[in-house]
């Protein structure tokens, strides 16, 4: 699946379709998903879907849609420019920007990115503007926590909700890239395509979870402490998702009898080995002692002992729950 058809399916298609067909486009839009890439995707669709040139918008391949993908529609601006959040310069310039009449369009549009990462002063500034819109000015604001947005700003502003999206979805996405390891990465990427592009960076996905599986099953007595340390320390900057690897195959064990409520159905047989030693007090203590190692982590805290300390740890939950 490819991210127009993604685009197809979303909320704010569903917006802007309506309002082009009955020719009542607002001047302000604000698109908010806690899915980064996916709500920059969005938003640069809806802006195809404003200009295409064909019927069936966003075509893509109308000269308005080849121009927004070059970046060289004069009358599309992406905002901020080569900085993490939005300045109040940015403002300004968007400001004095909106009151220049569009010049290859009928439209000038401002896309405004991650907004509630903007400054109060920065939405103030904004705000005159959106009260008393210039005519043929169309500003597309993105947010992943609405919250932060001022109530003037949201009371100008057309809001469009994006949900998460489907696990099915997420897994045709990533086998049309030719992703091994899809199910897995669809499964623990919480129904964002944010988290899955940095999932699949850990292209030894299954290895690790196997890793979890064979150290809960096998670490017995403190002699298979050192092994399993060595084996978890080998992964570097991959310790944390070992670790969510953990969490989720603990939290799978406990809730194994519904097959439809497992992140990771396909090791569904694993799960009868794993309720044999865990019982659900023990694997809820044991969650509390990982969830204690993210914070070790934080503080940076010396890793080895961490780990020898988690599994230690562990050791103990099972000796003293099964006294």
């Amino acid at each position: 699946m490819n991210l127009i058809q993604f685009y197809l399916q979303s909320q704010t298609h569903k917006v802007l379709s309506v309002d082009l067909r009955s020719n009542m486009l607002n001047h302000c839009y604000l698109i908010s998903s806690k899915d980064e890439f996916y709500l920059h995707e969005l938003s640069i669709f809806a802006v195809k879907e404003i200009c295409c040139l064909n019927e069936n918008a966003p075509c893509n391949i109308c000269n308005n849609c080849i121009k927004i993908d070059h970046g060289n529609m004069v009358d599309f601006e992406v905002f901020p420019k080569e900085k993490k959040s939005l300045m109040v310069e940015d403002i300004n310039l968007v400001v004095e920007k909106s009151y220049v009449r569009p010049m290859e369009f009928k439209y000038k549009i401002f896309l405004l990115e991650n907004f509630d990462e903007c400054t109060i002063q920065g939405q103030n500034k904004i705000l005159k503007t959106l009260e008393e819109p210039p005519q043929n000015v169309i500003f597309i604001l993105t947010c992943k926590n609405i919250g932060k947005i001022l109530p003037t700003i949201l009371s100008r502003s057309k809001k469009i909700t994006e949900n998460i999206l489907s696990h099915s979805l997420i897994i045709e996405f990533l086998k049309e890239m030719k992703i091994k390891d899809a199910d897995i990465i669809a499964s623990m990427s919480e129904g964002s395509l944010t988290n899955a592009l940095k999932l699949i960076e850990n292209d030894g996905a299954s290895k690790i979870l196997e890793l979890s599986y064979e150290m809960l099953i096998n670490l017995k007595t403190s002699k298979d402490i050192l092994y399993y340390s060595s084996k978890i320390l080998e992964l570097k900057k991959d310790i944390p998702f070992f670790l969510d690897m953990l969490i989720n195959v603990l939290r799978d064990t406990i809730v194994s009898k519904s097959s439809i409520n497992l992140i990771f159905k396909s090791y569904s047989h694993q799960y009868e080995t794993l309720k044999k030693i865990y019982s659900s007090n023990m694997i809820e203590k044991i969650i509390k002692k990982v969830c204690e190692v993210y914070n070790k982590i934080d503080f940076n805290c010396n890793i080895t002992g961490t780990i020898d300390q988690l599994l230690l740890d562990i050791l103990e939950v099972k000796y003293l729950c099964q006294k």
